[in-house]
């Protein structure tokens, strides 16, 4: 690649939400996207598919389908990257001009295997070509959506891919209209329930994040919460136990693994552990987090006003909101974290909270509003980097 590429994934859900397919997003250095027909796009695809479509399930590592936006210099020039047909979706280019020779061109890819993508309002002959139909949620009434299911449904074999669907309101009307495929920011948004509470063992991680941040924290206060929660405990044992920690000798008290671990270390893995125990959210939401912590880790490494541990516990709690389905600022009340964190998980305009909003930018892929702040060279690596930390860390933990 000649020169940095901004680019992130959204993931694509089924009804169940498990994970489908990502969305790759991105945009070269000129701030042209895929449209512009930037150098190197057949090797930059390539690298994107392979290393930007990889999930954890059931501990082991999966390759998930890429949809990736192509237009026709992409289709018919020879750029198609060398992966294999089913870790494509091609999402044809919806103002594409559509000649017979583009007809000609999109039928023999179909023909060949791949699978096309095409807008619900997109001609007629690219549709029958098509064995994914996207619609534009925000573009359509409840009734609207209904019909367009039901035309779509009734005219053969096709796959409905619901595109911006913002709150789980829309995800429920989307499904209930016969939608397949789910595409949107609802995922990390929380569900709120009227009068929902935290559980007991909730409770007791969130004290235990903020006692782990607490600056007056010993091993004995902490050791004191681990042991209110069973299942944190035994699998904070785990972890130290495991090849994470290959040399340490074998140790059977909490006591012992806070001081093997250190404070430091103890955080993370406190907060990791915690929030991979959750079973009501999707694990799309929890990578996420993990993504965001990282990538604001990695940046506050550049930064003399913002502490490294600081950032990343900014980041993982940007949405801890959508694990829980209880208020952000009713959580934030409840975690004894700095108030700088507070601030800036509120969105504030203090130094950490301009970072976190410059990290959120950059995972949603909406590159307009990214400032000047940081390069797109150390956006780019940091993103990258978040991902491959991710997936490894998920992967490690013990289940």
């Amino acid at each position: 690649m000649s020169r940095p590429i901004l680019f992130a994934r959204q993931p694509i859900f089924d009804q169940a939400l498990n994970t489908y397919a990502y969305q790759l997003l991105y945009r070269d250095a000129e701030g042209l996207g895929p449209d512009s027909g930037f150098d190197g796009v057949a090797a930059t695809t390539e690298v994107l598919v392979s290393a930007f479509t990889n999930i954890l399930e059931n501990g082991q590592v999966k390759y998930l389908p890429a949809l990736v936006n192509f237009n026709a210099d992409w289709l018919y020039d020879g750029q198609l990257p060398s992966v294999p047909v089913e870790t494509l979706i091609l999402d044809v280019e919806r103002h594409e001009h559509v000649t017979d020779l583009v007809i000609e061109h999109l039928a023999e890819l179909a023909g060949s295997g791949y699978r096309l993508s095409v807008s619900a309002n997109a001609d007629a002959r690219l549709q029958e070509l098509a064995s994914i139909i996207t619609l534009d949620v925000q573009t359509l009434s409840p009734a609207e959506l209904r019909e367009h299911c039901q035309r779509i449904k009734s005219e053969g074999n096709k796959t409905i891919l619901a595109e911006k669907v913002e709150d789980y309101d829309e995800f429920e009307l989307c499904r209930e209209a016969g939608c397949d495929l789910f595409l949107g920011y609802f995922f990390a948004r929380p569900q709120y329930i009227k009068g929902n509470k935290l559980a007991r063992n909730e409770l007791v991680m969130l004290q235990l994040i903020g006692e782990v941040h607490h600056p007056d924290a010993s091993p004995e206060s902490i050791e004191e919460l681990i042991q209110k929660d069973p299942q944190l405990m035994a699998a904070l044992l785990r972890l130290v136990n495991s090849a994470v920690f290959r040399g340490h000798r074998t140790i059977s008290n909490i006591s012992e693994a806070i001081v093997l671990l250190g404070l430091k270390e103890l955080r993370k893995w406190v907060l990791l552990l915690s929030l991979t125990r959750n079973d009501h959210a999707p694990d799309e939401v929890i990578n996420n987090l993990l993504i965001k912590g990282k990538m604001c880790q990695s940046l506050a490494e550049s930064e003399e006003a913002i502490e490294p541990s600081t950032a990343f516990m900014a980041g993982v709690l940007s949405g801890i909101d959508a694990l829980f389905g209880i208020p952000q600022k009713e959580l934030l009340e409840q975690l004894p974290v700095q108030l700088e964190i507070k601030r800036a998980v509120a969105g504030g305009g203090n130094p950490l909270g301009l970072m976190l909003q410059e990290v959120d930018a950059y995972t949603r892929g909406e590159w307009d509003a990214i400032s000047n702040k940081y390069t797109q060279q150390q956006l780019s690596t940091s993103y990258s980097d978040a991902v491959c930390w991710s997936n490894s860390t998920l992967q490690s933990l013990p289940s």
